[in-house]
């Protein structure tokens, strides 16, 4: 007969081997796991400017939050143990930890916050100086290893305390309030000079980045956002700067793909300013830093290789040449990586070590560096490992999606079932996202928020400030006076949102064209491609990225609005009988089954059955739905309704309803670009970047090339 008390302790001497083996291996595993980790950021935590969620997001954010503990309990742990008869070598483990704290230099902070919170770091930082100081001094007798052990261990722990310091300088230039400070002292690269002239003119196939064309394209769209990211650093702490660059008045001389390109590359290096240590790695000291570290890790290798090391533990000699070996390749990828950066380029040009400067640029040494490094990229680009190495600097290119119409049709009773829980937890993680998704971004959105943005800097509609004078809607809506009647614009943005999307969806079920897919248009449906994904991107802020919007976050707005679009949902459902009559829990175990089986045969957002479930609710809102409800109130909904009609009528006689919704569009999206807070936009950058993000770097230039000309 089972009995449960007999299996617990026969359990008994597994976990007493598992917490001896631990007692025993504890230091080696922490010491090797924080090695790891390091590896883990420095060849992962590039994908953070590409992407937003995902397993490596969360590889990355896991291993940067893991650093910082197992340093600390490691350390711990040497303390405790390194005294011990056959384990006296950890002792020079300590300085290597000291190492692991400073961190790769592409990732000092994860998130904003971290830059302000450099003081903490520092109060860390000593801590674990004291810690590995501890460490060294308690084996301050134990001499078997010779001098050249204790050299090694010195040299180590130079480097330790150097590199961490280093990271806290980084963290303190990052904060946002420090840069707007700096500015005011800071002068800007002055690369325009340097640009070789067969070197100013595209690349041969223009900017099309097709197979080799791809890394030369890269190559000529770096340099010169070098040259042009003063102005953007000054524009993301909203510091004005007096100068304007050269290159900033010839902003529009290689076409739409070029400003697009070089706005990526801009945000990629404010990026690295933000969340990386570029700021302290690339001047003089920095680059002294990796040279000397790499020599340093190098001597103590070899010192180590020429100590006695007799009466050691042959597994801890092992570690100790592992940690020194992957010490030696961490710095020595620093060093090479910081060298062949664009960064070294801007240095250059502004270093006041004028030799420096005519050794390296006007000898043209530099540009042969940069033709074998070009090369590599284009070998590695035509051969895919481009992909895997991140070496890319081009954003995403995506847009976030999100339907109202979309969600309150995916369960067919009207309202989802009330699951909690591990059964939640299944049922999302099984279906997956349930109306946000993301789709490349149409060109036919980056022309018409290309030409809005001329249009209103031609037209004196930006104050000083480079802020946009018109509330939104206001210059789309002018010349059409009867639809701006019933706009419903708002007191706040989020409800112009709400009320335009729901009006759109509508709009264009009664035209035919809501099953249209983005991704899937002709050239006859680009506006309303367009018109789709401005409108469910514009929702996805709202609902996903609230903090990207003017003004408070509105969760009740659209909750509530959700709630009454659920609703009319189940009547029509009911009416048009989609469903069977089944009561609770049946029915939520037949909308489980249906969106389960719309999964299987690979039901996105855009699937047929989804996009013709959101047809349905549009026309039944549109023939229904009155615009007042019995208490002679009106919603949201019933303002989109209202809204709807009156765009459906224009339609009937004028032929211009899409036009008109297309440009309330483009006029909020720009809108809410440019009213963005700086913060917001500066956060976002370490989730991949947002296209709101771009279009307000977009204006900022645009504006400024109307001032200076």
């Amino acid at each position: 007969m089972f009995n449960p008390l007999q299996v617990i302790a026969g359990l008994f001497p597994v976990i007493r081997w598992l917490v001896d083996l631990w007692n025993g291996w504890s230091t080696q595993f922490l010491v090797l796991f924080s090695l790891t980790l390091q590896f883990v950021l420095l060849f992962l935590a590039g994908v953070r400017r590409h992407k937003d969620g995902g397993k490596r997001i969360f590889i990355i954010w896991l291993a940067y939050q893991l650093a910082d503990y197992t340093t600390t309990y490691a350390l711990g742990n040497l303390a405790a143990v390194s005294a011990l008869h056959g384990h006296q070598l950890v002792a020079l483990w300590a300085p290597f930890l000291l190492l692991h704290l400073g961190g790769p230099d592409n990732i000092a902070a994860y998130e904003l916050e971290d830059n302000k919170l450099w003081a903490r770091s520092t109060l860390t930082v000593a801590a674990q100086a004291l810690g590995a100081g501890y460490v060294l001094y308690k084996n301050k007798n134990i001499s078997s290893g010779g001098t050249f052990f204790w050299l090694a261990a010195v040299f180590m722990a130079v480097v330790g305390l150097v590199k961490s310091c280093e990271k806290i300088l980084a963290l303190r230039r990052a904060n946002l309030s420090i840069i707007r400070d700096s500015m005011k002292t800071e002068t800007s690269a002055k690369c325009t000079f340097f640009l070789e002239v067969e070197d100013d003119a595209p690349p041969r196939g223009g900017f099309n980045e097709d197979g080799r064309n791809r890394a030369r394209v890269e190559e000529f769209v770096k340099k010169r956002a070098h040259a042009l990211f003063h102005f953007c650093k000054s524009a993301m702490v909203d510091s004005s700067v007096d100068d304007n660059p050269p290159l900033l008045d010839s902003f529009r001389d290689h076409g739409i793909s070029y400003r697009w390109k070089l706005i990526e590359t801009e945000l990629s290096l404010m990026y690295d300013i933000l969340y990386t240590k570029a700021a302290v790695v690339h001047t003089l000291p920095g680059y002294c830093i990796r040279a000397a570290s790499s020599l340093a890790v190098a001597a103590s290798l070899l010192l180590f290789r020429f100590s006695n090391k007799a009466g050691y533990s042959r597994v801890d000699v092992a570690i100790t040449y592992t940690l020194l070996g992957g010490a030696l390749l961490l710095e020595t990828t620093l060093l090479l990586t910081a060298l062949l950066s664009t960064w070294t380029f801007a240095f250059l040009c502004t270093t006041r070590w004028s030799r420096l400067r005519h050794a390296m640029l006007c000898s043209g040494r530099w540009d042969k560096l940069r033709r074998v490094v070009v090369s590599l990229h284009r070998l590695a680009y035509a051969t895919g490992i481009a992909v895997c190495l991140r070496l890319s600097r081009k954003w995403q290119g995506t847009m976030g999606q999100y339907s109202m119409l979309d969600k309150c049709t995916r369960w067919r009773t009207g309202s989802p079932p009330p699951l909690s829980g591990v059964w939640a937890w299944a049922v999302l993680g099984l279906l997956g996202p349930r109306s946000a998704w993301s789709v490349e971004v149409p060109g036919k959105v980056k022309d018409r928020v290309l030409n809005h943005i001329s249009s209103i800097a031609r037209g004196n509609d930006i104050n000083t400030l480079g802020l946009i004078r018109k509330n939104w809607g206001e210059k789309a809506l002018k010349p059409y006076e009867s639809i701006a009647e019933v706009a419903r614009l708002g007191a706040e943005i989020q409800e112009a949102i709400v009320v335009w999307h729901i009006a759109t969806d509508i709009l264009l079920a009664k035209l035919g064209k809501l099953t249209v897919r983005i991704e899937q248009q002709d050239v006859l449906d680009l506006d309303v491609g367009a018109i789709k994904a401005i409108s469910q991107f514009m929702m996805f802020l709202l609902v996903k990225r609230p903090a990207m919007l003017p003004g408070l976050a509105q969760v009740k707005l659209y909750q509530r609005t959700e709630e009454t679009l659920a609703k009319e949902w189940g009547d029509a459902a009911a009416a048009d009988k989609l469903a069977p009559t089944l009561k609770p829990p049946a029915s939520w175990i037949h909308s489980v089954c249906t969106m389960f089986m719309e999964q299987l045969r690979c039901g996105g957002p855009n699937s047929d059955p989804r996009l013709q479930r959101r047809e349905k609710l549009a026309k039944w809102l549109y023939e229904h739905m009155p615009e007042l409800d019995e208490h002679g109130k009106s919603s949201r909904v019933r303002f989109g309704i209202q809204l709807a009609r009156r765009l459906y009528e224009r339609e009937k006689t004028e032929k211009d309803s899409l036009q008109i919704v297309l440009a309330l569009w483009t006029d909020i999206l720009v809108f809410t670009a440019n009213r963005c807070s700086r913060e917001s936009h500066a956060k976002q950058l370490s989730r991949g970047g947002e296209l709101t993000t771009l279009i307000w770097l977009m204006t900022e230039h645009r504006h400024r090339h109307e001032e200076s000309g």
